[in-house]
């Protein structure tokens, strides 16, 4: 009778640390593909409050437009330009460019639509990035023209507004001579389009940690990171009293196979799902966007 030859203790856990994965490596979490994307650059994604409608950027010919997708039959429909007051006109000489949006919640009204434009008042493209608010009183109604948020803005470029729920804080990316840093302003009354006063830095938050979100109950942001190589990442921060924690890498998420990463994070209102921007491989061309269960990625 043949005799089985067995490995040694130690061979067999060697080959165990190969085989196996560790036990605190993340398992990947793939994320959907979403069907309103094209070959073109498709970026900062923003859902509205009902989650029925899609506002994100798209690198045009001659500039960024704003760009809108209706979710209906199980499916995002292609994107239409948002048209109308807010968006800059084509037929000046050097068009502005519109990115970064977030609207109040749907069906309160006057419903306030805060975004960045590098526009100014010469309508010549500009040298920075500003914010603007816009408001409308219906759900039919045009957006009326857009005006300089007060006190937000500066000569460096101002991105990504984030409101909080009762719409007294508005969290945005403010890039400095450190790089992209995330500021605050806060104000009396949520329910106005104005009043902010003089924004903080975050300043625990270190520099290019920027573009957040936060989930409804303000204590958890997402943030868009420094990765190696010159790389962004998706990074989370929990908030302990009134000191945001240090971001810490969603490793579940983040691709490396993407030249320019991942980026532009958005928490839906309802706190369920994140939005964001990848040019990961398997999309279809330049960055894409994205959505994933916030569920698993706490698993």
């Amino acid at each position: 009778m043949k005799k089985l030859s067995l490995m040694p203790v130690a061979g067999l856990t060697a080959l165990a640390a190969v085989l196996l994965p560790a036990a605190d490596d993340p398992k990947p979490v793939k994320p959907v593909n979403l069907d309103c994307n094209t070959s073109a650059d498709e970026d900062d994604p923003h859902i509205s409050s009902n989650g029925a409608t899609l506002y994100y950027d798209v690198a045009a010919k001659t500039k960024i437009d704003l760009m809108v997708s209706k979710y209906s039959g199980g499916k995002w429909a292609p994107g239409k330009p948002l048209g109308g007051y807010v968006q800059s006109p084509m037929d000046v000489k050097k068009p502005a460019d519109d990115r970064s949006v977030f609207l109040t919640a749907d069906g309160v009204y006057p419903q306030y639509f805060y975004f960045a434009s590098n526009r100014d008042e010469k309508e010549e493209k500009g040298d920075n990035y500003d914010l603007y608010v816009s408001y409308r009183d219906g759900p039919t109604k045009e957006f009326v023209p857009p005006e300089a948020v007060v006190k937000t803005d500066t000569a460096d470029d101002e991105l990504h507004p984030w409101l909080t729920r009762d719409g007294k804080m508005l969290y945005f990316s403010r890039k400095t001579k450190d790089g992209w840093r995330v500021f605050t302003a806060t104000r009396a009354s949520g329910k106005t389009a104005q009043g902010f006063d003089d924004p903080a830095l975050i300043d625990e938050l270190p520099p290019d940690y920027h573009h957040p979100t936060l989930t409804p109950d303000g204590n958890t942001m997402y943030l868009q990171g420094p990765l190696d190589k010159g790389r962004w990442g998706l990074f989370v921060s929990k908030k302990d009293g009134k000191t945001w924690g240090k971001p810490e890498a969603l490793d579940m998420l983040n691709d490396p196979s993407g030249p320019t990463g991942d980026r532009s994070p958005c928490v839906s209102r309802a706190g369920q799902t994140l939005y964001f921007a990848s040019d990961r491989a398997g999309g279809r061309g330049g960055l894409d966007l994205y959505s994933v269960s916030l569920a698993d990625l706490k698993k």
